[in-house]
């Protein structure tokens, strides 16, 4: 095996449970000698990859590594990668796509694509309305604890959907939701209309996008719902694997 190779065996070593390399380890792991292993660890050092610990008992991340972890999402935001995902649900099932953010107690949309269904449920890009009234604002506030959704929530009064509900109700809807990692509605607003969404996080820029599919509900039967939010779920882990959202870094 080449030099090349052992080193990016070295790297692939580090993750958030272990940041810091030590040379025994290292050596533990990958069944190669110790000289070995320090010269890697020298060399990866002297390229910015890795760098001395301060207390100098292994090496972290460098520099450079982070240089590269930048240019990697600036090709893959948040938003893009929500885009690819919307354009497989909708080419999958036929429905309607949407994607949005939380903006206080509002939710607004971002993505906003019609299937080949004839009948069709579609906000229009920039849309706002109570984050409550949404399967994407669930989902989203759903990410925060009950105190933060709550304040977030009700700041500008009880509007909407949220007005009819008790405080306790609305906490059961987000712990609903942080359990299954999918938030689903029937008739939410627009009667015979549902949706199945999720989440997804980048902690890097703290921001965090939600993506559902909308369809009328005499469409999709119990079954062919399950489909979708087992679809969702796959895509939302995908993409948050990428962004190494927690949430979503948790498996199945």
């Amino acid at each position: 095996m080449s030099s090349l190779e052992n080193g990016l065996r070295i790297l692939s070593l580090v993750r958030e449970e272990r940041p810091v390399l030590r040379v025994g380890e290292v050596c533990r792991e990958l069944d190669m000698p110790k000289a070995s292993v320090s010269r890697l660890l020298k060399t990866l050092s002297e390229a910015g990859l890795l760098e001395r610990e301060e207390r100098d008992q292994g090496y972290v991340v460098g520099g450079k590594a982070l240089d590269l972890a930048a240019l990697y999402l600036a090709r893959h935001n948040l938003l893009d990668l929500v885009r690819v995902a919307i354009d497989d649900l909708v080419r999958e099932f036929g429905f309607t796509g949407h994607a949005g953010i939380v903006a206080g107690h509002e939710r607004v949309l971002l993505v906003a694509q019609q299937g080949t269904y004839a009948l069709q449920h579609t906000g229009s890009v920039a849309e706002r309305k109570p984050a409550f009234d949404s399967i994407i604002g669930r989902a989203i506030l759903a990410r925060l604890d009950d105190a933060q959704a709550m304040a977030q929530l009700d700041a500008q009064g009880k509007l909407g959907i949220r007005a009819s509900m008790s405080d306790d109700d609305v906490r059961a809807e987000f712990a609903a939701i942080r359990k299954d990692r999918i938030a689903r509605s029937s008739s939410l607003i627009t009667p015979g209309i549902s949706s199945i969404g999720a989440a997804i996080a980048d902690p890097g820029r703290n921001e965090i996008m939600g993506l559902c599919l909308s369809f009328p509900t005499i469409a999709a039967d119990a079954a062919i719902q399950d489909r979708i939010a087992l679809s969702v779920a796959r895509h939302a882990q995908a993409i948050g694997l990428r962004m190494r959202d927690p949430v979503w870094l948790q498996g199945d």
